[in-house]
């Protein structure tokens, strides 16, 4: 497994490189149609789009291609502004999963107010471990779902706290299980939401942000707290807390140190889908999204940033997490572990804004390679 998953990153990796020729080609004048429109400029705040076709690999996906970009605007000229963004992506995979989703992220009003609405659509090839973390492969943990979700944040300067912003919180979320194949939790019914189901969920959250840059932070910090309620309007009636604390320092221009605590908590008549998962292209990278779930997850990780050659960098990162069924259960014996490095392509310099990838490797033989826009935290 090891030396499968480091020829599929280098496979990738060439792929990479090739696309970073054609943005120098066209940074030369060589092609009409470019992949990549930067600008230079440092006070320049028109529309910019940034587009890109890409392939990569990852435990949930397998192999996977498609085509994303990312539309960054201001809606003022005060240099203080955040940029707001539009991020859309479309993907197929090998083993017949497709996404289709789009992200808005707009800052209004000198960045106190905040509008986010992404939604997404997809078909997937999903496995389920069951509940807990110590579960084993057995060799059937995999169904297929089919899933709509939209969120909508809007955040403003809150009254009550001390907070640069706090907003209401609507989501919403439509799972069909489309085949539990063999899988024994799901067609025994063990477990909540093996038939899938329709949630609203309804909440607030507050927001501190000093970061430098939000796609690249040298300095700074940003702490998120969240909590969602989900009443009996759907069909299951629970509730989810977050915390996400990220602190970014820079020793140079550019070297960066970032670190990231996260927690989250799941209380009632919680479907097995919307449990903590640890795994995934942001956290607890290596790990199958979901291969350990529970009620409470909680995780801290470690990342160093570098650019060392025109628009490339490296990051070599860090962690260690679990999942546990109450917040007491969690012990020192039974955190799992995740490390790897990645690279980074700069192909929007004004912005600071990388296509990533990275390869993480964890316990027990986990591994997985992963592709995307911006820094995981």
């Amino acid at each position: 497994m090891f030396f499968k998953t480091i020829k599929i990153f280098l496979f990738i990796t060439f792929l990479i490189f090739l696309l970073c020729e054609l943005v120098v080609a066209q940074d030369e004048g060589e092609i009409i149609e470019s992949l990549v429109d930067e600008s230079d400029s440092t006070v320049d705040r028109s529309l910019s789009f940034n587009g890109y076709p890409y392939a990569y690999y990852t435990p949930e996906t397998q192999l996977a291609i498609g085509v994303g970009g990312i539309l960054i605007f201001y809606t003022s000229d005060h240099i203080d502004m955040l940029p707001s963004k539009v991020t859309l992506s479309g993907w197929y995979s090998t083993n017949g999963q497709y996404n289709i989703s789009l992200k808005p992220v707009i800052y209004f009003s000198h960045n106190k107010i905040y509008l986010e609405f992404p939604f997404s659509f997809g078909h997937y090839v999903d496995k389920f471990w069951g509940i807990g973390n110590n579960t084993v492969d057995t060799g059937n943990e995999q169904y297929t779902l089919n899933e709509f979700s939209a969120t909508l944040t809007f955040q403003v300067p809150p009254i009550a706290f001390l907070a640069d912003r706090s907003g209401i919180i609507f989501d919403y979320n439509d799972t069909e299980i489309e085949d539990k194949q063999n899988n024994i939790y799901l067609i025994d019914n063990e477990v909540t939401g093996s038939n899938g189901g329709t949630l609203y969920g309804f909440g607030t959250d507050l927001v501190w942000d000093t970061r430098d840059n939000i796609f690249f932070p040298n300095s700074g910090g940003y702490q998120y707290f969240k909590v969602v309620v989900y009443p009996e309007l759907g069909d299951y009636v629970f509730y989810t807390f977050e915390v996400d604390v990220r602190h970014y320092n820079s020793f140079s221009p550019d070297h960066v140190i970032a670190s990231n605590f996260y927690f989250t908590q799941a209380l009632g008549d919680v479907p097995f889908y919307k449990l903590p998962a640890l795994g995934g292209q942001n956290r607890m990278r290596g790990y199958f999204e979901g291969r350990y779930r529970d009620k409470d997850y909680m995780t801290l990780q470690l990342e160093y940033r570098q650019y060392f050659w025109w628009k490339f960098g490296f990051v070599v990162f860090a962690g260690v997490g679990d999942v546990a069924p109450e917040l007491t259960k969690f012990t020192l014996k039974g955190l799992k572990y995740s490390y790897g490095l990645g690279i980074r392509f700069l192909f929007n310099k004004e912005e600071k804004v990388n296509l990533r990838m990275d390869i993480g490797f964890g316990n027990d033989g986990n591994s997985g390679i992963y592709f995307g826009i911006e820094e995981a935290f």
